[in-house]
């Protein structure tokens, strides 16, 4: 296990890849509060193109980059990312998008770590690549990267890599949630991250 702080390069020319370079480790891009899921996002924009700062967050929530979704998909006229709006569309690899709680009102997010298609799930757990949910808790805070399961009936949408993907998602924008349901995961603790600074 490696705690990782700062921006740090990350192997990622497929998910796969990626995900065997991150597994066990922790991410701390800001140095603060510890290994929180939006480090991951944090790391993941700056290795594919993106400057340090993407993707833009507001109130320190990880589910507010869905609501900023369009600053959040291109930068100097290349488009790193495509929208996907429905669940049955996530494929492996995809940037889940998760809505906040009564319990963890900043929300989550996390790499699918399968297609979503052809899942037969016994419950909402879906499975997904992140940290600070599940994992090595770390003393600074969060945890490291693991596969778990997250609830998809808290799913707002996701980034999908376009170097990972040739077929793009569905367009249609359906089935977008915005609520902040109760909470199943009382034990995920989240730290305010502050990140309102825009860049």
């Amino acid at each position: 296990m490696t705690i990782y702080t700062g921006y740090v390069t990350i192997p990622h020319s497929s998910y796969d890849e990626f995900k065997n370079a991150t597994l066990g480790n922790g991410y701390n891009y800001d140095n603060t509060y510890g290994c929180q899921c939006y480090d991951v996002a944090a790391e993941f924009w700056w290795n594919v193109g993106f400057p340090q700062g993407y993707p833009h967050i507001t109130n320190s929530s990880a589910y507010t980059m869905w609501d900023l979704r369009g600053e959040n998909t291109s930068y100097g006229g290349v488009q790193y990312f495509d929208l996907v709006f429905t669940l049955s569309d996530v494929k492996k690899g995809d940037m889940m998008v998760f809505a906040g709680t009564t319990d963890n009102p900043y929300g989550h997010n996390g790499l699918a770590d399968r297609d979503y298609l052809g899942w037969n799930p016994s419950d909402y757990e879906f499975p997904i690549l992140s940290q600070n949910n599940g994992g090595t808790p770390v003393a600074q805070g969060g945890s490291t990267m693991n596969v778990h399961g997250y609830d998809t009936r808290l799913f707002l949408g996701a980034f999908r890599y376009k170097a990972w993907h040739t077929t793009p998602p569905t367009p249609t924008p359906t089935g977008i949630r915005r609520g902040i349901p109760k909470s199943k995961f009382p034990f995920v603790l989240y730290a305010r991250k502050f990140r309102n600074n825009r860049y």
